[in-house]
């Protein structure tokens, strides 16, 4: 597992983060070790097959201008799905299914909203896309609202659809910079991915071993090696053995990131992940075909017939995803699937009889902290390099200024792989070692 020439850089963690840096550091002509601890690779990325029904971990859409996408396109990674629109969907309101806004007509013919509220959501809706969104960073999503949006349901409808694009559901502390940031960019679309998550983890797989790196799956790594205080040499394995390495990226959660480092305490001073509850519903055919979405407005619910625009599904059959986003001091149990269940009874009744697979997960993180405005929003999160070290760094959801959620995966990842390969290029001239960097 070490190279005959020099230590290649290693990466801890198979999900979209290290796979992404490994595409960026081998594509540099450096070699590169991935390190997973479970099975295969993936992480929260990953689609599970059942009886033709390919099950994402929960609701997932990629940002069309986001990161991710942009980086995938690079590396040539094709991808295709539909595009959600919102058109036809419905609003739930006091128990009530309103026409949910999306557009002009829609906007016009709802009875969610009067008059005076309709005007306000167009005069929102059309300065969007020119509010600068970073100096809102350290004012609460709560406040922003209060300061600048009248109607209160009109609030509820904003925060609705910040839910909706960064799955947090904490208005009193989220940045509204981030969010406001966040809806900007939704404006430009989303893809629900025909085949699932599983695409994107196939794709970057095969690139990276296609580029020369190396995956090691079921690695667990559980401790550094190090020359001295400042430099690390290899990874230990929970086996006993270790992997030599010129420089290291972490690509996983902050607990992962402080019991491996040994010098960081991540887990306990950034703020709480954020985290839905999702029944992830398999049907052999829709009661209701042309009730495909629904988000609550006065409740933090989401319900979605992802089939309807990506092949996840056998023809005749339905994908739905049925979320409820949890405060970040919400447990949910059987309670919050009950809750969910009368969703599904709500906009697709019969749907009991024709169930062919279902998968609640009470406490899906999404992402492992939060974007507060108390943080400074988006640019105080924890920087990829990681003090006191000269050749460590993290990536993940969680780590860099820039993007949310998947993005913010492959924006710091792309950050870690070059400090990286910065990192390797002077370990070798500082040993003499022939390295060269593209």
């Amino acid at each position: 597992m070490t190279s005959t020439t020099h230590a290649p850089i290693v990466i801890v963690g198979g999900g979209l983060s290290g796979l992404v840096a490994a595409n960026h550091i081998v594509r540099r002509g450096l070699p590169v070790a991935v390190l997973e601890k479970a099975s295969a690779v993936g992480g929260r990325a990953i689609t599970r097959e059942k009886h033709g029904f390919l099950f994402n971990l929960g609701p997932h859409a990629l940002y069309r201008a986001g990161t991710l996408q942009q980086t995938l396109c690079d590396f040539g990674i094709a991808v295709r799905g539909g595009v959600p629109t919102g058109a036809g969907g419905y609003a739930l309101y006091r128990g009530r299914r309103h026409t949910l806004p999306t557009g002009l007509a829609s906007l016009m013919t709802t009875g969610l909203l009067d008059i005076a509220e309709k005007i306000e959501l167009a005069r929102v809706q059309t300065a969007l896309p020119a509010i600068d969104a970073a100096a809102a960073d350290r004012e609460t999503l709560s406040s922003w609202l209060d300061a600048h949006v009248r109607h209160e349901r009109v609030r509820d409808l904003l925060r609705t659809i910040v839910r909706v694009t960064t799955f947090t559901n904490d208005p009193e502390r989220q940045s509204a910079g981030a969010a406001l940031a966040q809806l900007q960019l939704g404006l430009k679309g989303v893809l629900y991915l025909d085949g699932g998550w599983q695409t994107i983890v196939e794709g970057l797989r095969r690139t990276a071993l296609a580029a020369g790196a190396r995956i090691v799956t079921t690695s667990p790594a559980v401790g550094l090696e190090r020359h001295d205080a400042r430099e690390v040499t290899a990874v230990r394995l929970a086996d006993g053995t270790a992997v030599r390495a010129c420089a290291v990226v972490i690509a996983a959660g902050p607990d992962d990131v402080d019991a491996i480092s040994g010098q960081t305490g991540f887990a306990s001073t950034l703020p709480s992940p954020v985290r839905i509850a999702t029944l992830d519903v398999a049907l052999r055919s829709l009661p209701r075909p042309k009730q495909t979405v629904a988000f609550g407005i006065d409740t933090p619910l989401y319900f979605s017939v992802h089939s309807a625009l990506a092949r996840l599904a056998p023809q005749a059959g339905a994908l739905i995803h049925v979320s409820k986003y949890l405060r970040p001091d919400e447990n949910a149990g059987r309670e919050v699937e009950q809750e969910l269940e009368r969703l599904m009874d709500d906009m697709q009744p019969g749907w009991r009889d024709r169930v062919e697979a279902r998968h609640y997960l009470p406490s899906l993180m999404v992402t492992h902290a939060e974007v507060t405005a108390a943080s400074g929003g988006l640019g105080g999160r924890p920087a990829p390099r990681l003090a006191p070290f000269d050749n460590l760094f993290v990536a993940g959801d969680w780590v860099g200024p820039r993007g949310q959620l998947s993005d913010a995966a492959a924006a710091s990842a792309a950050d870690a792989a070059r400090l990286a390969t910065e990192a390797a290029g002077h370990a070798a001239q500082r040993s003499g070692a022939a390295i060269q960097i593209a």
